[in-house]
């Protein structure tokens, strides 16, 4: 396993330098510069606290699937969690034994879709009561589109529909580096509404039964 996992660090660290994959530099970069620049010494309850978002995340981007499933009918929806499906492990994956082909995109991008809401929900919270758990909740669920699409069109190289990017791309026939591209803008700007309290640039997410809409909105 340690074998494996370093041929594929070496890999991207290899692809990082080809032309095509530059974003990804600024992905890693904006991604360290969330983490906060100022490191401070952290007490057991920090990662208790910072625990209990992580897993507050994956539930919430998991349920939304669950929920768009439910909405469109589909039949038998699940989810699990820390599970290895196909060779393949995931910390959260839901299913559906059978939906409406119009209904898979929104089915696919639900999950990107509560972990919007739940950014929204972690920012407003963090800037009344700033704890741990706020901030570090605003982290994961505001990077959770830029993580999963790193991870799973740059270092897994999946062509898995089963990874929400991958299935996105597939449903829409949109590239997978425009689908970076967008969840790279998507946690650039949370990022500045994170450190500027500022909102005069919000990323948005729509669905209906069979559609799914990405945009920004510009309050001045």
């Amino acid at each position: 396993m340690k074998m494996k996992t370093t041929k594929k660090i070496k890999a991207l660290v290899q692809k990082t330098i080809k032309t095509r994959n530059t974003f990804l530099g600024a992905a890693f970069l904006l991604i360290f510069l969330s983490l906060n620049a100022k490191v401070s010494a952290m007490e057991l309850s920090d990662f208790v606290q910072g625990g209990a978002a992580f897993l507050t995340q994956i539930a919430a981007h998991e349920s939304g699937h669950h929920i768009a499933a439910t909405m469109v009918e589909g039949e038998n929806p699940r989810m699990d969690f820390f599970k290895n499906q196909d060779g393949n492990f995931f910390l959260g994956v839901s299913s559906v034994k059978s939906i409406e082909p119009e209904s898979v995109l929104p089915f696919r991008a639900a999950g990107v879709v509560a972990s919007n809401h739940l950014f929204n929900l972690a920012l407003s919270d963090y800037r009344r009561f700033p704890t741990t758990y706020n901030k570090t909740l605003m982290f994961f669920s505001g990077t959770d589109f830029l993580w999963y699409s790193i991870w799973s069109f740059y270092i897994q190289d999946s062509k898995d529909p089963s990874y929400d990017p991958v299935g996105i791309s597939q449903e829409t026939g949109i590239s997978p580096h425009a689908i970076a591209g967008a969840a790279l803008l998507q946690s650039a700007i949370n990022y500045y509404r994170m450190s500027s309290q500022d909102d005069s640039f919000i990323p948005y997410f729509k669905l209906d039964e069979d559609r799914a809409d990405f945009g920004v909105t510009f309050h001045f």
